[in-house]
C-alpha cells in the first residue's frame, strides 16, 4: 500500500513485486486484502487493464493513506510475550489452520522460536480447556467450547488493557454524552487491537446508546463498555463463520426472563446493521449480560420498601455479613446507616451473576489485597454466608467489592464529615438536585445549606469547610465549580479539594453551626410558614397545553405570570437568562423545570403544565413542565422551601402519571413534612 500511495499514476504488479522482491503472483494474491483494507478506510483501488493499478484521488488523499499506514504499522521487534499474544489472537480470529511460515513472516523470527511460543500458548490454553492442535502440512488451530473461547477472549482484552483502548473510543460519548460528535478516534499503537474492528465498535456503540434510551436500560460506564465489547466480538466471530453454542437448559431458563425479549430486539438491530444472523444461543449470552448489568434499585426514588420485600433473602444475607464483621472487628457497623442498604443493593445483581456463572472482574483486587489485607480476609470469611445461602462460589474479585463496602463503612464511622454549602444562580432548582447527588456520592460530605449567588455574601462562611457552586464566585473562601449533574470529573475535583483542606475539631464546627439564637430560630420558622402559604396560595395547574416548540413553551409560561407587555418581556428575559446557565430536565419522568428569580413576581409561584403533545428539547422528550418563580429580593427560607419542592418532584412519581388531585395532595404532604422537620 505504501508503494501505491507514493505513485501518482498506475503501476503494474511486476513493478510492485520487484520493489518488494516477491513474485507478481504473490502480489496479486495479497491484493485482495489490500483492496479490502482500502475499502474499509474510504479509498478506492482502480484497475486499468494494460496500465496497472492505482489509488483513486489526488495527492491529499494519498497523503492521508500514508499517514494511516504510518499510524498502523506493526512494530517487528516483539518481546516473547507480545509474540505469543499476537499468535494467540491470530488463532482466535481464524477459522482455518494457519501455517507456521505466516507467523515466521509476520514476526521475523525462526520456526524454532515460533514452536517454543506455541508450547507456551498450549500451556496457557490448557487452563481454559482449549486445545492447540498442530498438524504438519496443514497448520496450527485451536478447538474448544464456546463459553471457554469467550472467556479467553474477554481475558485477553482485560489483561492487556484493551478495554482502555475501547474507553478512548467511547470516552467522548460516556463523559460528555455528545451525540453530535460520536466519530471518536482510536489511537491504536499496535495491530493487536484489530481483534475487534474499530468501525464495528463505533457502529455497535451507536446501536447500544439508542437502545439504552428507548428501553430505559440503565448501564454504568463499565457495563456500557462491557456490553459493547461483547457485541463487537460476537459480530466479528459470526462474520468469521464461528459457531456459537449455549447449553439448552441454560438457554431455556433464560427465555423466561423479560431481558430475553429485550436481547432479541437488540440482536435484531445488530443483524440489520451488519447483515448477519445471530443465533438464539447468542441471544442467551446477551440476556446474561443484561441480567448481570441490570439496575435493580433507584436511589432517587428511594424505593427501599419495595426492594427489600422483593429481595428479603438478599437483605438477610447482607445483615448476617455485617453482624459477622461486627463481631470480628469489635466495631458497631450498624451505626452507619448506609452499610446495610449499600451492601444489599450491590449483592442483588452480583449474586445473580454468580448463579449464572458469569465472570466477575475487579481491576482493584491486587491493590485491595495489598493495602487492606485485614478487611479483605474479613470479607472473605463473611462471604461464606453467601456461599451457604445460595450454593455458589464467591470469587476473590467479588470479595474485593464486598471489602470496599465494609472498608468504606469502617472509614465512615471514624472519618471526618465535611460541611459544605451548595450555590446556584437562583437557589431554587439546581442547588437542591446537586445536593442530593453529593449526598449520594460522598459519605463524608454533609450539605448544610443551599443558597443563591445573591445570598452567598451575606453568609458566615466560617460555618462550612468549603463551597460547591454551579457558577463562578468572587469570594474569599474555599470553593469549587461543578456541573449541576455532578459529572465524574467534578467528583475528582471535590476529592482533590478535600485533600488540601485541614480538618477542624468537631467542637469548633458545632459551635459555629449552633450559634443561632432562639429569636433567630423563631423568625426563621415564621418565614418558612409564610413561604409555604405563598406556594399553596399561588399554585397553578394546567392540562392539555399545546405548544410546538421550546420558544412557544417559554412564551406560554411568561403569559401565565404577566399582565402587560413590559412585564412579559422582562420575565421572558429572566427565564431565558437562567436557562442559558443550564437546563434542568428530569429525563426519567420526561419533565423540565423552568425556574428563575425575577422582579416580575412579588410572591413565590409554583405551576404545573401537562403538555397535550410531547415536546423535544435538546433531544429529550418533555411531557410535563414545573414552573418555579421567586422574587429577586427574597428571604433565604423562601428559597430553601422552593428548593425542597424541586427535590421532592425529583424523587417523587412522574407528574405525567398523576392526576391533578394527586399532584396537589403530594405538594401538601411534602410541605407538611418539610415544616415538621423545620420545627
Amino acid at each position: 500500500m505504501s508503494i501505491l500511495a507514493e505513485n501518482r499514476g498506475p503501476i503494474t504488479t511486476n513493478y510492485i513485486g520487484n520493489r518488494l522482491k516477491i513474485s507478481s503472483r504473490t502480489v496479486k494474491r495479497q491484493m485482495i486484502e489490500v483492496e479490502k483494507y482500502l475499502d474499509e478506510h474510504g479509498f478506492k483501488l482502480i484497475k486499468k487493464p494494460g496500465y496497472g493499478i492505482e489509488i483513486e484521488g489526488d495527492l491529499t488523499e494519498k497523503n492521508r493513506l500514508k499517514q494511516l499506514i504510518d499510524e498502523e504499522k506493526i512494530e517487528k521487534k516483539y518481546s516473547p510475550e507480545e509474540r505469543q499474544l499476537f499468535i494467540l489472537i491470530e488463532l482466535l480470529k481464524s477459522k482455518e489452520p494457519i501455517k507456521m511460515y505466516k507467523f515466521k513472516s509476520d514476526l521475523g523470527v525462526t520456526e524454532g522460536t515460533i514452536s517454543l511460543d506455541l508450547d507456551k500458548i498450549e500451556n496457557m490454553l490448557f487452563e481454559y480447556d482449549i486445545k492447540l492442535i498442530r498438524k504438519p502440512g496443514l497448520g496450527v488451530f485451536i478447538e474448544g467450547e464456546e463459553s471457554d473461547l469467550r472467556k479467553l477472549i474477554i481475558n485477553i482484552i482485560y489483561e492487556n488493557n484493551y478495554q482502555n483502548e475501547v474507553l478512548k473510543m467511547l470516552g467522548n460519548s460516556i463523559q460528555n454524552k455528545d451525540r453530535n460528535n460520536n466519530l471518536v478516534k482510536l489511537n491504536t499503537k499496535n495491530k493487536l487491537m484489530n481483534m475487534i474492528n474499530k468501525n464495528t465498535i463505533k457502529k455497535i456503540e451507536n446501536i447500544v446508546y439508542a437502545f439504552e434510551k428507548v428501553k430505559k436500560i440503565e448501564l454504568n460506564d463499565s457495563q456500557y463498555v462491557a456490553l459493547i465489547v461483547h457485541l463487537a466480538l460476537v459480530v466479528e466471530r459470526i462474520k468469521n463463520g464461528d459457531k456459537i453454542h449455549m447449553e439448552k437448559h441454560y438457554l431455556n431458563t433464560l427465555k423466561h426472563n423479560e431481558e430475553f425479549s429485550i436481547a432479541t430486539e437488540l440482536g435484531s438491530e445488530i443483524e440489520k446493521t451488519f447483515k448477519i444472523n445471530i443465533p438464539q444461543d447468542e441471544i442467551g449470552y446477551i440476556t446474561m449480560h443484561l441480567l448481570g448489568s441490570k439496575k435493580y434499585f433507584d436511589y432517587n426514588k428511594n424505593d427501599f420498601n419495595e426492594f427489600f420485600i422483593d429481595n428479603y433473602s438478599i437483605l438477610k444475607v447482607a445483615k448476617a455479613m455485617v453482624e459477622f464483621v461486627q463481631d470480628k472487628s469489635n466495631v458497631n457497623l450498624m451505626q452507619d446507616d448506609k452499610i446495610l442498604v449499600n451492601l444489599a443493593i450491590h449483592l442483588e445483581p452480583a449474586i445473580k451473576r454468580m448463579i449464572m456463572g458469569m465472570e466477575i472482574r475487579n481491576p482493584l483486587l491486587d491493590e485491595i489485597k495489598k493495602n487492606y489485607p485485614y478487611i479483605f480476609e474479613l470479607s472473605k470469611e463473611a462471604s461464606k454466608i453467601i456461599e451457604e445461602e445460595f450454593n455458589v462460589e464467591v470469587p476473590d474479585a467479588e470479595v474485593g467489592y464486598i471489602a470496599i463496602h465494609i472498608g468504606g463503612a469502617l472509614e465512615r464511622i471514624k472519618n471526618y464529615v465535611y460541611k459544605v454549602i451548595v450555590v446556584c444562580p437562583s437557589g431554587i432548582g439546581a442547588s437542591r438536585l446537586l445536593s442530593s447527588r453529593i449526598n449520594n456520592e460522598f459519605f463524608n460530605i454533609e450539605v448544610m445549606d443551599t443558597v443563591s449567588t445573591i445570598e452567598i455574601n451575606k453568609l458566615d462562611l466560617s460555618k462550612c469547610d468549603f463551597i460547591i457552586s454551579t457558577v463562578p464566585l468572587n469570594i474569599d473562601a474555599n470553593w469549587i465549580l461543578v456541573n449541576p449533574l455532578l459529572l465524574e470529573e467534578d467528583k475528582k475535583k471535590i476529592i482533590n479539594l478535600i485533600n488540601t483542606i485541614p480538618l477542624r475539631s468537631k467542637e469548633e464546627k458545632e459551635e459555629n453551626i449552633n450559634s443561632i439564637t432562639l429569636k433567630g430560630k423563631l423568625i426563621s420558622n415564621i418565614n418558612y410558614s409564610k413561604a409555604i402559604i405563598q406556594i399553596l396560595d399561588n399554585y397553578k395547574y394546567y392540562e392539555g397545553i399545546y405548544v410546538k416548540s421550546y420558544k412557544e413553551l417559554i412564551d406560554k409560561i411568561t403569559k401565565i405570570y404577566t399582565t402587560n407587555e413590559l412585564s412579559f418581556k422582562n420575565l421572558k428575559n429572566d427565564i431565558l437568562s437562567r436557562e442559558k446557565l443550564g437546563q434542568l430536565i428530569l429525563e426519567e419522568s420526561n419533565t423540565i423545570i423552568i425556574h428563575c428569580r425575577t422582579n416580575e413576581v412579588e410572591q413565590l409561584q409554583l405551576g404545573i403544565l401537562k403538555l397535550l403533545n410531547p415536546l423535544t428539547i435538546n433531544k429529550k422528550t418533555i411531557e410535563a413542565v414545573i414552573v418555579l418563580l421567586a422574587p429577586i429580593k427574597c428571604k433565604s427560607e423562601y428559597i430553601k422551601t422552593m428548593s425542597y419542592i424541586t427535590n421532592s418532584f425529583f424523587k417523587g412519581k412522574p407528574i405525567k402519571t398523576m392526576t391533578e388531585e394527586e399532584i396537589y395532595q403530594n405538594i401538601n404532604d411534602w410541605l407538611e413534612k418539610f415544616y415538621n422537620n423545620i420545627k
